[in-house]
């Protein structure tokens, strides 16, 4: 007999038992041993945008780890509900891209390129910054198939390199090698515009903002500090870096779109959602914020990591302002179609299940995807060097400040 096999029929002769045992009714003990599956379940069922194809469980697969419990409720297409052990997943705070070596100086050996770093975050204080390059983590090398060693965890040492370059030889080097240490991983305290500039390029005035997330609370307040900045200024155009904005709050990505629409769009849909059955769930309109820059040019930088409401902010805002005046610069987007909402346990996990379609302001939903931008460039021609973000010599930005004023890309 298989083992899977016994282990059902245990399970289903230990759950009998706990039921009728003595010919007693355990029902409670059974439902105390089972609570965070049960609950698991509940919400499922309330909450879950394919809830339908939820089956009944037997009693016996209430026994089952609570991830793989969870995982076993899924529609067999959706790829984007996910548990955490956690209410709130914990992080180093920093994104990487995982290469081979970029100089071609040591070809077997793998790199983590640091991208983006979160501020005030373990990585952010341990003095890893854009551009970093890492090599090993916690005393082993890296590899393709360890990189989440980079994700979260205990304190650890990390080894990074930096790179040289020879006049000589007209070419770049590994130069030498730093121990950092890495303090233990924390709950993301996202700081939602951490880099807002105004460029003053000669006849015309450019604003910038770098968008981490929407899910902040004080994202309104931020936000309309640096877009009051812009209106002061009195910008031409304004470009909002969404590169690596994975989502958030969706009232805050229809507040940040609602100051960058005409006038005469105020009061009309920014988005709907719609659950399952197509009931409308909810309907966020464009709102009356106290700040019009509707008559800006709007660019937007985004990458693979832009998904969820960072691609419903630029696709409804492209079809709620013509579509002539919104440029996309950077990569494709992820194509995240669907509402994913986080619910927090009593147990100290939280499951978050899709729970709604992603319809925009136009009423096409939002597609799967991803959003191909008018301008491919990507931000790692310049390796091995990568520069801030928010200088002008970053290579997404210069090329989005350069399109602006001569009408084509740089590339340089």
């Amino acid at each position: 007999m298989k083992k899977t096999g016994l282990y059902r029929i245990l399970a289903a002769v230990f759950a009998a038992i706990l039921l009728f045992g003595c010919g007693e009714d355990r029902t409670y003990e059974y439902l105390e041993m089972t609570k965070e599956n049960q609950w698991t379940y509940s919400k499922m069922k309330e909450v879950y945008l394919w809830a339908d194809s939820i089956k009944t469980p037997a009693r016996t697969d209430f026994f089952a780890a609570t991830t793989k419990f969870f995982t076993s409720l899924k529609y067999k297409n959706d790829f984007v509900s996910f548990f955490t052990d956690t209410v709130s997943a914990s992080t180093y705070g920093m994104t990487c891209a995982v290469m081979r070596d970029p100089i071609g100086e040591r070809p077997g050996k793998t790199y983590a390129l640091v991208l983006n770093v979160e501020p005030d975050s373990p990585a952010s204080l341990a003095g890893i910054r854009r551009g970093t390059w890492i090599t090993a983590v916690g005393g082993r090398a890296l590899t393709t198939s360890n990189t989440s060693l980079l994700q979260s965890g205990a304190a650890t040492q990390i080894v990074t390199e930096y790179v040289g370059f020879s006049e000589e030889k007209n070419s770049y080097y590994w130069a030498g090698a730093d121990t950092l240490q890495l303090a233990e991983s924390t709950v993301s305290a996202t700081i939602d515009i951490p880099v807002d500039r105004i460029f003053d390029l000669y006849d015309r005035y450019v604003g910038y903002m770098f968008v981490g997330g929407f899910a902040g609370e004080n994202f309104k307040k931020h936000a309309a500090e640096v877009l009051d900045g812009f209106a002061s200024a009195n910008v031409s155009d304004i470009i909002i870096d969404l590169r690596y904005c994975s989502g958030g709050s969706m009232e805050n990505a229809a507040w940040l779109a609602s100051s960058l629409v005409p006038a005469d769009k105020i009061g009309t849909p920014f988005c709907t959602l719609k659950g399952n059955g197509d009931e409308t769930k909810a309907v966020y309109d464009y709102e009356d914020t106290g700040i019009s820059l509707g008559d800006k040019s709007v660019y937007f930088i985004i990458g693979n990591d832009t998904k969820g409401v960072s691609e419903l902010l630029v696709t409804s805002l492209n079809e709620s302002r013509a579509m002539n005046d919104v440029i996309t610069l950077g990569k494709k987007s992820a194509g995240a179609n669907v509402m994913v909402e986080e619910f927090a346990s009593p147990y100290g996990f939280s499951i978050n299940p899709a729970t709604a379609y992603i319809y925009t302001s136009g009423g096409m939903t939002l597609s799967a995807a991803g959003i191909s931008p008018d301008y491919s460039v990507n931000e790692l021609a310049t390796l091995p060097n990568v520069h801030e973000l928010g200088m002008e010599q970053e290579f997404l930005l210069y090329n989005s400040l350069y399109l602006i004023v001569n009408g084509t890309l740089s590339y340089e």
